[in-house]
């Protein structure tokens, strides 16, 4: 086997399939990257046994083969290349020599034997821009779950719609919805189509996925697996089974308090309250809401802070606490200068929503306190 790459290309390439390498490997295969010569160049793949990274670049091939190298190794050795290309000869026992502006470097690969088998999927399409999909799924991991005994949650639901396509986050103290808008082919007799995708594959697509809103990437689902594809990379993984919550009776759908606030200000004072919070023992942060406006306490033994602001007011004046991580966390994640929050009781979820508009919807349960 021997080929000739830019050293960008291959950089480019390796930045992408190395998400895929797990902290520890739980097969010695899956610490290498799978190289082989295609019709129109190299492709590389790495997986962990759950997901799987492919993608390819163009090269000059002198002879065709298949090698497994070190991925992080291979990936670091590339990083401190001075630039042009890079020429990689693999001999038949998968020893490799790597020659690049006078640099010469031996390197032992593996058999591509015990390298599995990863397939491309067939079943339902849908596309969406990268740019939204990106900025949706970055606001929706606050909220996926951690906790292990409920698998499902630790995944991102992902529910298609003729109009859109929703993403949910819920970790069962805080919900985060984010909508993105698209035209899509949902199967006669159906409202949706629906899929759990693990909270880890999600955040590596977003933070593979390109910013450009024009170019779009394509999900493709079976009953058990995921791809997705765009511009020369596809992402494999394996879907969570179980039930999600259903998050739709959880959302309140009647409110005696109704404010808008705007964001700004509202989060500088959540950060100054929550310096306080962390100093004591429930780390909360206290609402009163009313006609007057927003008064924001936090207490601790260390010292209290008080923050008043305007409010536009709508119903039944009501204290309310809440943690402060959670709360901000929410907020943090709204785009929105000015933010509608709904409540209705002091025991019941807090709903933030846009002024106007559906396209996020965050929920946020309170802490129940003998003074709210």
């Amino acid at each position: 086997m021997l080929f000739r790459i830019n050293t960008n290309d291959i950089n480019y390439a390796m930045n992408m399939v190395t998400r895929a390498i797990a902290a520890r490997p739980v097969k010695q295969i899956y610490e290498g990257v799978l190289i082989e010569t295609k019709d129109d160049g190299i492709q590389f793949t790495c997986t962990d046994g759950e997901i799987t990274v492919k993608t390819s670049a163009a090269a000059q091939i002198s002879e065709g083969g298949t090698t497994v190298m070190p991925a992080k190794l291979l990936a670091e050795l590339m990083r401190r290349q001075s630039g042009g290309d890079v020429e990689m000869k693999i001999d038949d026992n998968s020893s490799a020599l790597i020659r690049s502006h006078g640099s010469s470097t031996n390197m032992v690969g593996m058999t591509a034997e015990d390298f599995p088998e990863i397939s491309d999927i067939t079943g339902q399409q849908i596309k969406l821009p990268c740019g939204k999909l990106r900025n949706a799924i970055s606001r929706v991991m606050f909220a996926v779950s951690t906790d292990e005994s409920r698998k499902a949650l630790t995944g991102v639901l992902l529910e298609t719609y003729a109009e859109e396509t929703r993403l949910v986050g819920l970790d069962g103290f805080r919900l985060a919805l984010q909508c993105v808008e698209a035209k899509n082919d949902i199967p006669a007799g159906k409202e949706m189509i629906s899929a759990i995708i693990p909270g880890r594959v999600m955040n590596e697509i977003s933070r593979m996925l390109p910013e450009d809103h024009e170019k779009e990437v394509t999900l493709t689902f079976n009953a058990t697996h995921m791809m997705a594809s765009f511009d020369n990379v596809k992402i494999y993984s394996t879907l969570l089974m179980g039930e999600f919550i259903d998050y739709k009776h959880i959302l309140p759908d009647k409110r005696t308090t109704e404010i808008v606030v705007e964001k700004a200000p509202f989060g500088e004072a959540l950060e100054r309250c929550g310096l306080i919070a962390r100093e004591g023992k429930n780390n909360l942060i206290m609402l009163n809401l009313s006609e007057n406006g927003m008064v924001m306490t936090s207490r601790a033994e260390r010292g209290d802070v008080h923050e008043e602001m305007p409010i536009i007011f709508n119903g039944e004046p009501l204290k309310i606490a809440f943690n402060s991580h959670y709360l901000t966390d929410v907020i943090k994640n709204v785009e929105d200068g000015d933010i509608r929050m709904c409540f209705n009781s002091s025991v019941s979820p807090c709903l933030v929503r846009p002024v106007e508009g559906n396209q996020f919807t965050f929920l946020v349960l309170p802490v129940r306190t003998y003074d709210a």
